[in-house]
């Protein structure tokens, strides 16, 4: 599937770096209050941003001068990880989803990598098909990191899914 989504008007992608803490912990903990019926509290925190500045990448889009849109992404030698896809809830549905995932796609190609992998919590039943969408496909499941299972309020599985870049 290498159909591009268009850019909204007026939106702008770049490459984030530490000062932009505050406004992702903002957009993602916005964004995954969807979560709030299986887990105990926010989504992210700064130390766990700083973290992943560690390990990897954020791509950031702006409207003006508003961040609307985030993705994770960690290049591990031929494979990639994306994640922490994250969308303003006022700014869903413009296919913002789409453009951030193809980013980072891109990134993770240019990087060398040739499978793209991501991870969905189970009980998170709309998000398999939205990916299914993009090229993914299921691959099996994963072990609920300790950080996951600490602040979950009900059992739940990770499902592995993985394209071809």
């Amino acid at each position: 599937m290498n159909d591009q989504a268009a850019l909204p008007a007026g939106v702008t992608i770049r490459e984030a770096d530490h000062r932009d803490i505050p406004a992702m912990m903002e957009v993602v903990n916005a964004a995954f209050e969807a979560e709030a019926f299986f887990v105990n509290r926010p989504r992210t925190h700064p130390a766990q941003l700083a973290e992943h500045f560690r390990l990897g990448h954020f791509l950031l889009a702006y409207q003006a001068a508003e961040l609307i849109a985030s993705v994770y992404y960690e290049l591990r030698g031929p494979r990639g990880y994306i994640g922490m896809l994250a969308v303003r809830p006022t700014e869903q549905q413009r296919g913002l989803g789409r453009v951030m995932m193809q980013a980072a796609e891109n990134s993770l190609r240019e990087a060398g990598c040739r499978i793209a992998e991501l991870s969905v919590v189970s009980v998170r039943t709309n998000l398999p098909p939205i990916y299914r969408k993009l090229g993914y496909q299921e691959t099996g499941f994963a072990v609920v990191p300790d950080e996951l299972q600490e602040k979950l309020t009900m059992p739940v599985e990770l499902i592995k899914m993985e394209k071809a870049l």
